[in-house]
């Protein structure tokens, strides 16, 4: 099962093994291959490191390697293989518009698609049962929100699956469990997220099996009927069709809740576990009041972003493998006459929030997604030569010119972004949206304080010791703490020889202001989600005199408690600082956070936004470096710095997901700090990445970085660099 010098699970090595086991649960035969055959298609499929299917194949990673037994990685592997098999087996891929489900008095009959998917060529709304990409396809086009409505259906479709896997072979229930209490220690606190995403989080608990969770105290009766849906679902013999009356249910419901952050104490912990009485069924309250159509969310769109997966869930794509493995369920006429356009909507929706400049329907122009489209429809051809007649309707822009963005809203700001295959910038390409981390409690300030005393108490005798060169004893002044011994004595000199002295006889200690201005940009992607080792975390923390965490903590917490010590230090010796966020997906959306201006005083409003900092999406490093340069300008300081914080190359959506777009990202990352540079400011990376030098040679060509191999280490060694770069 293992490899002879690791304890990494190659596939190469159990593929025979595991597709008897497959068959064993499925009772058919089903094919096994790398993941890598898939997503080098580039038909929609983006996840390197967890399982999928397209309705036909189950697609593994190559090598599991993330833990450090063979044991835990195999039990991973058999997890993900399991679940994607149960989709397969259970019917995930088979759901008809038309069929009814086994749970509910069926909304769908009930309700009209929305005009914005209608043809409007003849100035008026089409026929409702014009043909669809698939039968899942018009399901969705019944919300307004269908990234939502996705993220809903695929949380439910794999909680059934995972609940009937658990019934149908109790065997697998504890290696379930334990995957499930993984996942639980490293979700995202709800308190942390504003009160649409908290509760689609409380769902993703509740399918976990947690008991223990936290909801808005305004939406305790939202709860109570959240909770009876899930458990619904999870019930034996349930079917994918009652998974999307489900999500009608609390699309309905999560449309009326703002997506606003709250205060901690607008949180409540759920109490209402009290078995309902018609369990086996639901009963819509207001059955007769059913709306023709659903209804749209109180706040924008833009303003939702989707949750972060389940690693052992793999990667659901539910539209896409039935549109590649259903011709039956997609009538062949429909099949026959699909566009281009319809393949591009399908795929925007599920990899893309909406623009975040307007509430407009209308799409930009994505080249990436052309290029999908392109792929996808010759795959389509390659499996059913019924498409071969199909029209392609595609626009074969390159991304070149897919044009410039706007930026029209306040706190969004557009750079241009370094294209190194062209040897020139493409104008206002990438799109910063700036918002101030809401305040969380002082609970990890003051744990990170306590935690490291040894440690924070090194760190400030070292920088104290800068203190007395802040001193500059000046002479000759007219007023001092003593007098100047030379010029008392010239002074009286004069006197005898009947000369005006100087009356600037006295000595002074003048404070010599250390004149520079640091930002510290933090790395948000969802990789610092990513838990660490414990064993390591107690021999440094016994090292450095603190009292070890028992708990597995993240990337993102090292990251914070280095923070921490460095605020500390800073406002010891009086440094101007600021501290600063990113994430985002897509060039039009890239998040940058701050927790502490630059023209800020520290405060413990500062020290409670640094406790809300949290994983969240990819890693476009350009933008946000352009943006903290762009602060960094603006202060009077006759030396600057800039310090990244990182756990992983440049990454994001159409910025380095391939070789070529690897090459780009990190290009684009370097010409950025080259950019600060010519500002006269010092950039330096500091990077957790054990592989960093491979990329970071280029990105930082005058080797100002730093590969840290213990990530532990790094609140430890954020200062002593500091102290060394800026003394």
């Amino acid at each position: 099962m293992e490899t002879s010098d690791s304890s990494a699970i190659e596939l190469a090595t159990v593929r025979d093994m595991l597709r008897l086991y497959c068959q064993a649960l499925a009772g058919r035969s089903i094919e096994l291959h790398d993941l890598s055959k898939l997503l080098e298609k580039e038909i929609g499929w983006s996840r390197t490191d967890v399982a999928t299917t397209d309705g036909n194949v189950i697609f593994l990673p190559a090598i599991i390697d993330r833990f450090d037994e063979a044991a835990e990685n195999f039990d991973f592997l058999k997890v993900m293989l399991t679940q994607q098999t149960g989709h397969l087996e259970f019917g995930s891929f088979e759901f008809e518009y038309g069929r009814p489900s086994t749970r509910f008095e069926d909304l769908r009959p009930k309700l009209t698609p929305l005009a914005e998917y209608h043809d409007h060529d003849h100035g008026h709304e089409a026929d409702h049962d014009r043909p669809s990409v698939t039968e899942l396809t018009r399901f969705f086009r019944l919300f307004p929100h269908k990234r939502s409505a996705l993220d809903i259906f695929s949380l439910l479709e794999s909680s059934r699956v995972e609940a009937r896997v658990m019934h149908e072979y109790p065997g697998l229930a504890k290696v379930y469990v334990r995957q499930r209490q993984r996942v639980l220690a490293l979700r995202p606190e709800i308190i942390f997220l504003p009160a649409r995403e908290a509760l689609i989080e409380f769902m993703i608990r509740l399918s976990l099996g947690a008991r223990e969770i936290k909801i808005p105290t305004a939406c305790r009766t939202m709860g109570r009927d959240m909770r009876r849906l899930v458990s619904l679902i999870a019930e034996p013999g349930t079917t994918v069709e009652d998974c999307a009356e489900a999500t009608l249910r609390i699309y309905k419901v999560l449309a009326s809740v703002k997506n606003a952050h709250l205060e901690e104490d607008q949180f409540v912990m759920f109490d209402d576990w009290k078995s309902s009485n018609h369990s086996n069924r639901w009963s819509d309250e207001e059955a007769g009041l059913v709306r023709p159509r659903l209804p749209s969310f109180v706040d924008r769109e833009r303003d939702y972003l989707s949750p972060s997966g389940i690693d052992y869930r793999g990667e659901f794509r539910p539209e896409l493998a039935q549109l590649l493995t259903r011709p039956e369920v997609n009538a062949r006429e429909q099949r026959k006459s699909l566009t281009a356009e319809q393949v591009a909507e399908l795929l925007r929706a599920q990899r893309k929030p909406k623009r975040r400049d307007s509430d407009e329907q209308g799409e930009e122009r994505d080249p990436e997604t052309e290029k999908m489209v392109h792929n996808l429809m010759r795959e389509l051809e390659r499996r059913d030569p019924r498409m071969q007649s199909i029209k392609r309707n595609l626009s074969n822009q390159a991304d070149e010119d897919a044009g410039p963005l706007i930026a029209t809203e306040p706190n969004s700001f557009l750079y241009d972004e370094w294209n190194v295959f062209q040897n020139a910038y493409r104008n206002r390409w990438c799109r910063i949206w700036e918002k101030t981390i809401a305040p969380g409690d002082l609970e990890f300030y003051r744990e990170t304080l306590a935690r490291h005393q040894g440690l924070l108490k090194q760190i400030r005798g070292e920088f104290e010791q800068v203190v007395p060169d802040l001193y500059r004893k000046e002479k000759r002044v007219p007023d001092g703490a003593d007098h100047d011994l030379d010029a008392a004595i010239e002074a009286i000199t004069e006197l005898r020889a009947g000369i005006s002295p100087s009356e600037k006889i006295f000595w002074r200690h003048h404070k010599i202001d250390r004149d520079l201005a640091v930002a510290f940009l933090l790395d948000m992607s969802g990789s610092t989600g990513e838990a660490i080792g414990r064993s390591t975390d107690e021999t440094m923390f016994a090292a450095a005199g603190s009292a070890p965490d028992r708990r597995h903590r993240r990337i993102i917490d090292i990251e914070k408690e280095a923070i921490v010590l460095m605020m500390d230090a800073l406002e010891g010796i009086g440094d101007r600082y600021g501290i600063y966020g990113f994430s985002g997906h897509g060039r039009d959306n890239v998040e940058f956070y701050i927790i502490k201006g630059l023209d800020e005083e520290f405060s413990s409003e500062i020290a409670k936004r640094l406790g809300r900092v949290s994983p969240l999406h990819a890693t476009r490093m350009g933008p946000a470096i352009r943006h903290t340069t762009a602060k960094l300008r603006q202060e009077a300081t006759r030396s600057k710095f800039l310090f990244l914080i990182s756990d992983g190359r440049p990454q994001d959506r159409g910025y380095s997901q391939e070789d070529s777009e690897k090459l780009y990202a990190v290009q684009d990352t370097r010409a950025a700090f080259a950019e600060a540079r010519r500002e006269g400011i010092q950039p330096f990376c500091l990077t957790v990445d054990k592989e960093g030098n491979d990329y970071l040679r280029v990105m930082m060509d005058d080797f100002s970085y730093e590969v840290l191999a213990d990530v532990t280490l790094l609140p430890e060694r954020l200062p002593q660099l500091y102290r060394k770069l800026t003394r």
